[in-house]
């Protein structure tokens, strides 16, 4: 059951995203209308997924990559109806929702059995550290989204008087945020678990290095060498920086998050 309902949900993003991608060529409200609301049901399942999930395994989802990328595409997909609706930008879906669809694509490759947690994972903090890892990364998946748009000065009209780079600033301030309480609860949770509060594990490293260049882009905002361009291209560096730490270390390099 849950395979089928992951693979629906998946159609109904992918579709969703190609509809976005014809809209930057032909602007049709019809075409929008259905592409809201193929992300709107393509939502609902995922709850739908991740409930389900949850009843059976009776705990929050995120304990392997399977788990943690379906959690992750819901971020992001919540992450984007937010902005959809309070700012009308659909035309960010044309980045945002081919990563959903790509991230999701990504789980289907992995173990979706339920196993039981090993001994470290086995805390109260794996919820609270798990949920403000995937709203982090989920809202940097959005500036993400938002920079390749004023990189490639797609055109966009936003409501509140806000800019593309006010929008791409707050998001990244957010995140950053974010991704802080995940270094601090990971210190808490690790030397509880392995009586260490740091270790250079490579993706304690990997997840620091990403927390230093989202700093540096709010730190150079202020200054006199600031360009929409310049952080356009540091919110994508970070968010490369993001993917890495999440696929590139859980897969390739041994350590004490890696895991499958």
């Amino acid at each position: 059951m849950e395979g089928n309902l992951v693979l629906i949900t998946f159609s109904f993003y992918l579709i969703a995203a190609l509809i976005c991608l014809v809209l930057l060529w032909c602007k049709q409200h019809t075409l929008e209308k259905i592409g809201i609301i193929c992300t709107i049901i393509a939502f609902i399942l995922l709850n739908t997924v991740l409930i389900y999930r949850s009843l059976l395994a009776g705990r929050l989802p995120g304990s392997n990559l399977y788990e943690f990328l379906l959690f992750f595409a819901w971020g992001m997909s919540a992450t984007y109806l937010f902005i959809l609706i309070k700012y009308k930008l659909q035309s960010s879906g044309v980045f945002i929702l081919p990563l959903i669809t790509g991230v999701l694509g990504c789980a289907a490759l992995f173990s979706s059995r339920i196993q039981p947690l090993m001994p470290a994972l086995q805390s109260p903090w794996l919820k609270f550290h798990v949920s403000v890892a995937i709203i982090g990364y989920s809202v940097f998946a959005v500036s993400f989204a938002l920079a390749m748009m004023s990189l490639l000065k797609v055109p966009v009209s936003i409501n509140h008087h806000k800019s593309l780079d006010d929008l791409i600033y707050g998001c990244n301030a957010l995140g950053f945020s974010f991704l802080t309480l995940v270094l601090i609860t990971g210190a808490i949770w690790a030397e509880q678990a392995w009586g260490t509060w740091w270790s250079w594990d490579p993706k304690e490293t990997a997840s620091l290095i990403t927390w230093l260049v989202y700093g540096f882009y709010l730190h150079l905002r202020h200054t006199s060498i600031w360009s929409n361009k310049r952080g356009a291209i540091l919110t994508c560096l970070g968010f490369f920086a993001v993917l890495f730490t999440l696929m590139g270390i859980s897969l390739l390099v041994p350590g004490l998050h890696s895991y499958t």
